[in-house]
């Protein structure tokens, strides 16, 4: 099973990126747009490098890849946040993990806590962005609003990928395990995606 899904799951991500850029004139006009077009097309090379050129020991390529993915979502959840006091989180927030980042180079043991830390204030992003979402009128229309499915992703993933990431690098169970796992939540991800892309309406965020 394990197998059949990490043959898959890309796929998943494939399509995303690919409807992202079909789609773009359409929601070109949204200011977070471009980052999250941005943020798939890394998340596809990068998966490529990892699989096709350095396809074993790559632990050092997801860490780089976690800069790039941390810092693109938090452009992405800036130009999506409105209050100013809570840009003032994001903007706290970002640098509080990129200081915890280039840390973990000097002190190895903080690398195993680097995943889980940006998936962690990944979660504070998004949460920010809901509770303004709730205390706004565009909460009527929600479900056609492409950043909530977007959001609803990115909570899932982050959420359970807190946990996984932990439970992965202090090996607390066998990796297909946890790759069967993984691969879910990343094609559950980008079902919230698709689904937002083809459906949404381009009303004013």
């Amino acid at each position: 099973m394990s197998f059949e899904l990490a043959e898959i799951y890309k796929y998943f991500e494939y399509l995303s990126l690919i409807l992202s850029l079909f789609f773009y004139n359409k929601y070109k006009n949204y200011r977070f747009y471009k980052f999250f077009v941005i943020f798939l097309f890394t998340g596809v090379i990068f998966n490529l490098i990892g699989t096709y050129i350095f396809s074993t020991k790559n632990l050092w390529l997801f860490n780089i890849y976690t800069f790039f993915e941390f810092n693109i979502f938090t452009l992405l959840y800036y130009h999506l946040i409105s209050y100013r006091s809570n840009l003032k989180i994001v903007k706290l927030l970002a640098i509080v993990f990129n200081c915890f980042y280039f840390l973990s180079f000097l002190l190895k043991e903080l690398q195993a806590y680097s995943v889980p830390f940006e998936a962690l204030i990944n979660s504070v992003f998004i949460i920010i962005y809901f509770k303004e979402l709730l205390m706004s009128d565009k909460v009527l229309n929600y479900k056609k609003l492409l950043p909530f499915w977007i959001s609803v992703g990115y909570l899932i993933f982050y959420l359970t990928t807190i946990p996984f990431f932990t439970i992965v690098y202090f090996n607390f169970f066998k990796a297909d395990f946890g790759s069967e796992l993984l691969y879910s939540i990343i094609i559950l991800l980008n079902l919230c995606f698709i689904y937002g892309l083809i459906r949404c309406k381009t009303k004013e965020i």
